[in-house]
């Protein structure tokens, strides 16, 4: 049953991704002048195909599963997966990474889809000899997306929220350093965690409507 939740997730995940790209980069105005009021509702053209293109989310998730897979339960998770993002940078025109991985050797996962730009300056800061990027020492000011958007494979790794949270949290830091870019990424991967495991999932927190003026 695992590993078939672990598929469902990647799977749904690709499927988002591609049935967004279309919209990525457009206001709400602009999805609904283009796709009507009910907005984009089917699969649109993108990246020069009707549905189904790969993003650079999807593939930046696949190559975060695949640092992890190969680190194992005992190795260095977070430095396996810095090695895998610099194979993913490879495919986006980089420069060769060691030690290879079997992503490199699939096509669709060296297309250009706009990758973002505060990942592609970090990693490319570390190739050039830079400072690695952990929580305790930010590789820059990053509030962006980029760390949460791969970070469903770190909610793989164990049925402890807490780990899976602080484990996805230095994940999303080694390219975004401010807490908004990779808290987030925590949150969502032990929420994966707990999803994935059959956890209960508990909100400790309370809304209060406002008082009326």
């Amino acid at each position: 049953m695992l590993p078939e939740r672990m598929a469902g997730c990647l799977l749904a995940g690709a499927v988002g991704d591609a049935l967004g790209a279309p919209i990525e980069f457009l206001s709400i105005q602009g999805i609904r002048q283009r796709y009507g009021p009910a907005g984009l509702t089917s699969y649109a053209p993108a990246y020069g195909r009707t549905g189904g293109a790969i993003t650079d989310d999807t593939q930046m998730t696949l190559f975060t599963l695949e640092g992890l897979l190969l680190a194992g339960p005992e190795g260095d998770q977070v430095e396996a997966v810095r090695q895998a993002y610099l194979r993913w940078l490879e495919t986006q025109g980089g420069p060769p990474a060691e030690p290879a991985g079997r992503l490199l050797g699939i096509a669709d996962l060296h297309s250009l889809r706009a990758p973002g730009n505060t990942c592609l300056s970090a990693l490319r800061a570390t190739v050039a000899g830079g400072p690695t990027g952990t929580v305790a020492d930010p590789i820059n000011d990053s509030k962006g997306c980029g760390g949460v958007m791969r970070a469903a494979p770190a909610g793989f790794v164990s049925g402890d929220l807490r780990r899976a949270f602080a484990l996805c949290s230095e994940i999303a830091a080694l390219t975004h350093g401010h807490p908004s870019g990779y808290l987030p990424a925590g949150v969502l991967a032990a929420v994966v965690s707990q999803v994935l495991y059959a956890r209960t999932l508990r909100c400790r927190m309370r809304w209060k409507p406002p008082r009326p003026s």
